[in-house]
């Protein structure tokens, strides 16, 4: 717990540092050219405008501000996992990031079977602990919350739809706090979900909103690569509000504003998977690496939410207030989402129209530079 707390106390300020703008945070240590960096993709492409691309990113930076040979492998299904990591291997690479949680099994044994190799697993936990590998993790139950709340304070019909991809620990967290949160506002509210078998089946996830709108949905939640992305492209052009994932879908699947259907994205539950990966490659550079597995949260400014961009002016100040007491509230601890598949942790009390409880030290969004 001790070496924990070290870590992540020094993992807000490069998250923070790590932000959307356009300067990159200065490089602490030494340029380096013994080490080559490697990146497979979970199923998808470096271009989803979510989870894969936003890795990418991170990797690209890294790689740019410590001088790092980078390439990459796209995934289109499970069965390249292993063939992708044995080809990064077999090229050289001695730092090697792996994308999403269906990778973990295939990562936990490429670092048992190459401990001079360091390996990074983005949303992966492992039994047992290698010397040379870390597990990255997000409360994406925060995320989900959060938005969630929005989507409670902004449905005129009492109707709402939460889409996830495959139905993986991350999904479920980012769908159930989703839930819990717009319950938390207001409760009675209709929450269709649904989980489709593949992240990667855009026609599918835009009949299944398409679906929902007809039953009266009037704000989605697509939590499923492509195949929430397309789902909430078709949402929007049908008039609901629509909130993305991972990263701000604003700027990536609707092209920062110039695709049909932008000005009704309310924003999108980012998890900070780049500066995460930044940071962690960056602890194998300067020796400070420590393997286990490290979960980001709010406090640690690795959840949060994307600004509302053409939405901001439909957005009444009341319940933009209300959401950022919300993020320092979770930040804080006074509030709980009740969806962190952690023992203990119970669904909040409905909100009711109030304001949650915000201790008064409790970090600021704003400090975050999302």
């Amino acid at each position: 717990m001790r070496l924990a707390r070290v870590i992540l106390a020094t993992l807000a300020a490069l998250l923070a540092a790590c932000g959307t703008g356009p300067s990159a945070p200065t490089p602490t240590v030494p340029l380096r050219t013994d080490y080559r960096l490697g990146l497979v993709t979970d199923v998808g492409t470096v271009r989803d405008g979510t989870f894969n691309e936003l890795a990418h990113q991170g990797a690209l930076r890294v790689a740019r501000d410590f001088g790092l040979d980078y390439t990459f492998r796209e995934s289109i299904d499970e069965s390249h996992y292993a063939i992708h990591l044995q080809d990064l291997l077999a090229d050289g690479r001695n730092i090697i990031v792996t994308v999403g949680y269906l990778m973990t099994d295939a990562t936990a044994q490429a670092a048992r079977d190459n401990p001079e190799v360091y390996f990074i697993g983005l949303d992966q936990a492992f039994d047992g602990t290698l010397p040379n590998l870390v597990g990255l993790q997000f409360r994406e139950d925060q995320a989900g919350f959060l938005v969630g709340a929005l989507a409670g304070m902004m449905t005129g019909s009492a109707v709402v739809g939460a889409l996830g991809g495959q139905q993986t620990p991350p999904i479920t967290r980012f769908i159930n706090g989703f839930v819990n949160g717009v319950n938390y506002v207001r409760p009675g509210t209709r929450v269709l979900q649904t989980y489709a078998p593949s992240f990667t089946d855009p026609d599918l996830g835009s009949n299944i909103v398409r679906a929902w709108v007809e039953q009266g949905a009037d704000v989605i939640f697509g939590a499923g690569g492509l195949t929430g992305s397309a789902g909430i492209l078709a949402a929007s052009r049908l008039g609901a509000w629509v909130i993305g994932v991972d990263q701000d879908e604003y700027r990536t699947t609707f092209s920062d504003g110039t695709v049909d259907g932008a000005d009704r994205v309310l924003t999108s539950a980012v998890k900070r998977v780049d500066a995460g990966l930044y940071w962690a490659v960056a602890s194998i550079l300067d020796g400070s690496f420590q393997p286990g597995v490290i979960t980001l949260s709010a406090a640690e400014c690795g959840v949060a939410y994307a600004p509302f961009h053409d939405a901001e002016e439909h957005i009444p100040p009341g319940i933009r207030e209300r959401l950022d007491a919300m993020w320092r509230a979770l930040a804080g601890g006074t509030v709980n989402t009740g969806a962190s598949g952690v023992a203990g942790d119970v669904p909040p009390a409905p909100l009711a129209g109030l304001m949650p409880p915000v201790a008064e030290d409790a970090p600021r969004l704003e400090a975050c530079n999302f």
